[in-house]
């Protein structure tokens, strides 16, 4: 459990040049009932995770964007929706409309669900440098600058590690990210759903999916990414409503901070966050089956309209802030600017430190190791040809790209890593095989190249063409070099003749696949003739280069 729990008072005005140029910085925007989080790397990469309900991006997203000096300007490296519900995407559309270029990726959860929403975010990202939303594969790491990460855990059911939940329910397609930065774990989720439980009265038609995807990366899971004492900021499903947020997923989590992205606009009836997960899991008053401390319960404003079954227990703040250097504390501050309902800033005591619960610890600089293990070195491939590879980490593998002559090909983020080549595609002779292995630190390890010959127009029956030979005698050597030979698919080596008199007979003494060879530990006086012949895989061989001949000295 965290060994340390602690918040306190800080001061912003002063901190050194140095560490805020290494701060990673998440920002929940006050939308309303929706949800978008806006991240800045140490390095200044950008990644929005939504933008709210239509009307929102235009209202309270860009301006937000514009207020902490990320202009049209300066673009976003990366866009990602959660799940496709309007109250989530319907305002991305309108920050690349604003003059936001996204660079690099735009990333869905792969689900079919249609929309005016849904629509109208690929229309406009189509129009962006990286286009059209793709389906984000889980094991997806994102590099944020000076070691952070983002690490794409969960999509569509499909759990990192391996593990998969059958789901139905488009919330519960939602993407997770961990983000983590030094000692630093941040855990995102959309609309994830965790199942119903009578210990808290949580009741749900949702599955649970996220006790699952917190068991896979914690210790002992099957891709542990986090440590026993959890996370440091927890991202409340769903706007805290009851199909979210389970006791397992919290207990495992351990968050210091939860925050709640809600406000105006639900339905009648929904009185969204709920009591049965602000009070009874975030405030561990369902203490039976809530294990982990108390967190601080922080949303960006009141949910309305609100019923009995509304929470009020969490801190309306409005716009918030979470910076940190991953080292020993993080700090969250707020603006206090809620859209309606009660502002609750100066009874939250914003902006707080709270300790890391892994601060200090080592950043992981161990490169995974990895190997091409088919087909093998010198083998000849034809048609469609399985190419597979081995990795492994100090930590975790979270993703194996296979190249093709230095460029990638396919990237898989599960084992057994495997690739299916279509040779066709690639011009016969020979290739080069090499997988890379990534760590969620961003370490990166790279194979042994593998040499292979592809061949797709039937046996090759083309011989290369002879060498040109010349020979120099040296002190007790001869020194033969040649011409390289040329062939329709590869040479894959020569054969040296030699012979005591120019007629022969000329007798194999050396094989190389170098243009050059020392027939050394001769006499001096000592003279002979060569020969060379080249050949390729297929076994076909060259007519013999010309005769040259010297002496030993």
């Amino acid at each position: 459990m965290r060994l340390f729990r602690c918040a306190v008072g800080v001061f912003l005005l002063f901190l050194p040049v140095f560490l805020v140029a290494q701060q990673l910085e998440i920002h929940y925007i006050d939308v309303g009932w929706g949800g978008s989080v806006f991240v800045k790397g140490p390095d200044g990469t950008t990644v929005l995770l939504e933008a709210g309900n239509t009307g929102k991006g235009t209202q309270y997203v860009v301006p937000y964007l514009k207020s902490i000096g990320v202009q049209p300007a300066n673009g976003l490296d990366y866009m990602i929706g959660g799940h496709q519900h309007c109250d989530h995407i319907g305002g991305l559309d309108e920050v690349i409309s604003a003059g936001y270029d996204v660079r690099v990726k735009n990333y869905y959860n792969g689900s079919s669900y249609s929309s005016t929403c849904a629509d109208g975010w690929n229309a406009a990202a189509a129009t962006t440098t990286a286009g059209s939303p793709l389906a984000m594969p889980v094991g997806t790491v994102i590099q944020l600058g000076n070691g952070a990460t983002m690490t794409c855990i969960a999509r569509s059911g499909s759990i990192i590690g391996g593990g998969s939940v059958s789901v139905s329910d488009e919330n519960d397609k939602s993407i997770a990210l961990l983000i983590h930065y030094g000692g630093f774990d941040y855990l995102w989720a959309s609309d994830l759903g965790g199942g119903s439980d009578s210990c808290t009265g949580r009741s749900t038609a949702q599955t649970n999916v996220e006790t699952s995807v917190i068991r896979a990366i914690s210790p002992g899971g099957a891709f542990p990414l986090i440590s026993a004492g959890g996370i440091d900021l927890l991202h409340v499903n769903h706007h805290g409503s009851e199909s979210s947020t389970n006791p397992d997923y919290f207990n495992l989590s351990d968050p210091a901070v939860a925050i709640i992205g809600v406000g105006d606009g639900e339905s009648s009836g929904w009185d969204l966050p709920r009591i049965d997960v602000v009070e009874h899991v975030l405030l561990g008053q369902s203490a039976s089956c809530v294990t982990a401390p108390p967190t601080v319960a922080l949303q960006t404003e009141e949910g309305a309209p609100a019923g009995s079954l509304a929470s009020h227990a969490g801190y309306c703040v409005g716009n918030i802030k979470v910076t940190t250097d991953g080292l020993n504390i993080f700090t969250v501050s707020a603006d206090g600017a809620v859209h309606q309902g009660p502002n609750e800033l100066t009874a939250s005591g914003l902006p707080r430190s709270f300790t890391i619960d892994d601060g200090g610890a080592p950043p992981d600089t161990t490169a995974p190791t990895t190997s091409i293990t088919a087909p093998s070195n010198a083998a000849t491939v034809s048609g469609t040809t399985s190419v597979t590879a081995s990795a492994s980490d100090n930590v975790g593998v979270s993703r194996v790209d296979f190249l093709l002559d230095g460029v990638v090909q396919a990237s898989d983020a599960t084992s057994p890593y495997s690739w299916s080549w279509n040779t066709t595609s690639s011009a016969d002779g020979a290739h080069a095989l090499t997988s890379k292995a990534y760590d969620a630190a961003g370490n990166v390890g790279t194979s042994s190249a593998v040499n292979v010959t592809v061949s797709n127009n039937g046996p090759d029956t083309i011989a290369p063409t002879a060498p040109a030979l010349t020979a120099t005698g040296g002190k007790s050597k001869i020194s033969l070099s040649w011409s390289g030979a040329t062939d329709n698919v590869g040479v894959t080596g020569y054969q040296v003749l030699r012979a005591s008199s120019a007629s022969g007979p000329f007798a194999q003494i050396a094989t190389t696949t170098s243009t050059s060879y020392s027939d050394s530990g001769l006499s001096r006086g000592q003279q002979f003739w060569y020969q060379v012949t080249a050949s390729d895989a297929a076994g076909n061989v060259s007519a013999p280069s010309n005769t040259a001949t010297a002496k030993a000295k």
